[in-house]
């Protein structure tokens, strides 16, 4: 409404990987067929809130650029400005070090990959504030700080409180109880009582 053109931003590649945010293990991985079809569902329910029509808004997929990076000038271009030391620190690997499980290796990739996504967008599509849940801060501060180290310019990040279950817990998807905008997964009664 105000001149600015959203951008809805699935998961594709990062879906690969998974987030290990919020989690005290690893989350089941999950096959391009079913990212594919949470895209395609995701799509839908945004559809209702963002007008997709003559590219107001744009709804693209980090497997584009994610599947298509080659490791080492990954490492060489991208990996070469993430501290480990630094990174170890944010919250959601803190947990995941001193749980049961561990932190593995494909998670700890995570970080870096949403901040390339930022630094993607930004390149591509002049992006400069990227919006998530407050379990994405770190991550988003990533990008941030990729996109100024590499292009000595400065973007912006907003994080929202998460919705959590009644005991506090985020509810992610995976979640008992989780409440969707879909009347087919959440009907509207039990959308209404949720809120209640």
């Amino acid at each position: 409404r105000q001149g600015h053109r959203p951008i809805a931003l699935i998961g594709g590649g990062t879906g690969l990987v998974r987030d290990p945010s919020g989690k005290t293990e690893m989350r089941q991985l999950l096959t391009p067929q079913t990212i594919a079809e949470n895209a395609a569902g995701i799509k839908k329910q945004l559809s209702r809130f963002i007008d997709f029509a003559d590219a107001k808004a744009l709804l693209l997929n980090n497997a584009d650029w994610l599947t298509q990076l080659e490791y080492i000038p990954f490492l060489r271009d991208i990996g070469r400005h993430f501290s480990v030391n630094r990174m170890i620190k944010a919250e959601s690997y803190k947990m995941r070090l001193d749980s049961e499980d561990g932190l593995s290796f494909i998670e700890f990739n995570y970080m870096i990959l949403q901040a390339y996504d930022f630094l993607e967008l930004f390149d591509r599509y002049g992006c400069r504030l990227q919006m998530g849940g407050a379990d994405q801060w770190g991550n988003i501060v990533a990008g941030i700080e990729l996109i100024r180290k590499m292009r000595q310019e400065t973007t912006f990040g907003v994080t929202f409180p998460l919705i959590t279950t009644s005991s506090g817990a985020k509810m992610g998807k995976t979640v008992k109880g989780a409440v969707w905008l879909d009347p087919q997964r959440t009907s509207p009664y039990e959308y209404y009582q949720y809120w209640i």
